[in-house]
């Protein structure tokens, strides 16, 4: 909202130009003002008034410090050191936020951040279902996969076999079906139980490219190659500008197990402009014997 500049009253006298007269509301106003300022500069230190504008500054920029960090992740290429950087930052501000406290584990695992999403999870009181979840999910892809699966398979009895009545109800099971396949097969165990899970996530959201794309590489992971292919292709299509490295890898990876070079080149080319450093699709096209494309020159 563009800010209302104060207007004094203008009236014509005789003379060289307009005098300036205040009206009497707006004198008043003045003086209202200046008590206050006058006021609360006596009870700044009694009442703690610096303490709490302080504090509310501090959760402004950690905000805003969170906000850039989830942009940052959304990027093309992505900048993953940058983003964790700044969500650092933004607890450091406000270690107290809930709402920021609440999702900076997650930005983590966006980050692939594993390590500190763990340790971040880990300490959050009074986990819910959900929170669990992430952290078992977290904790397999930082490589803790005893741990993790140990986790997500007591949440998997929590969250029971019944389907939601609602929408939301519906999508919620379905993100936590996900994770917990997704998790299995990354760990590479009970891969008949990820499948299984991961295939009532696709039929609640049948359109979620993120959950094709896990049961395409929970296929994938068992060695049959023609159905995640699959569903890999269908995850990257679905996803459009939304695709990430990771799903262009997944589909690279499977096309090279399949022996289509060139596809599985370019899609792992893919995966590298989105994220330059991702090294599972650097090491795969090393494998395949591609060069790497030459570094632009600024």
């Amino acid at each position: 909202m563009r800010a209302i500049r104060f207007r004094p009253a203008r009236v014509r006298v005789p003379g060289p130009g307009p005098v300036k007269v205040r009206g009497t509301r707006q004198s008043k106003s003045i003086w209202i003002v200046l008590a206050a300022l006058v006021l609360a500069a006596l009870l700044w230190q009694p009442l703690g008034l610096g303490r709490g504008i302080d504090g509310m500054r501090r959760n402004f920029v950690a905000m805003r410090y969170f906000k850039r960090a989830t942009e940052t992740l959304q990027q093309k290429p992505v900048d993953r050191a940058r983003a964790v950087a700044m969500v650092d930052r933004a607890l450091e501000l406000a270690p107290e936020n809930k709402p920021l406290t609440s999702q900076a584990g997650l930005v983590y695992l966006y980050a692939e951040a594993y390590e500190k999403a763990v340790q971040h999870l880990s300490h959050q009181p009074g986990r819910d279902l959900g929170e669990d979840i992430h952290l078992g999910h977290c904790l397999v892809l930082a490589g803790q996969h005893v741990e993790g699966l140990e986790l997500l398979h007591d949440a998997y009895q929590r969250l029971g076999s019944g389907t939601p009545a609602d929408a939301q109800g519906r999508y919620r099971r379905a993100i936590y079906l996900n994770e917990i396949g997704y998790s299995y097969a990354v760990a590479g165990a009970e891969l008949d139980r990820a499948i299984t899970l991961l295939q009532e996530a696709v039929q609640l959201q049948p359109l979620e490219p993120a959950f094709i794309d896990s049961l395409g590489w929970a296929y994938y992971r068992m060695g049959q190659y023609w159905q995640a292919m699959f569903y890999l292709e269908r995850a990257v299509r679905l996803a459009g500008a939304q695709n990430n490295h990771e799903t262009y890898y997944h589909l690279g990876a499977v096309y090279a197990r399949m022996g289509y070079t060139r596809r599985a080149a370019k899609a792992l080319a893919n995966a590298l402009e989105y994220d330059p450093q991702y090294q599972p699709a650097v090491e795969e096209l090393q494998r395949l014997g591609w060069e790497l494309p030459q570094p632009i020159r600024v």
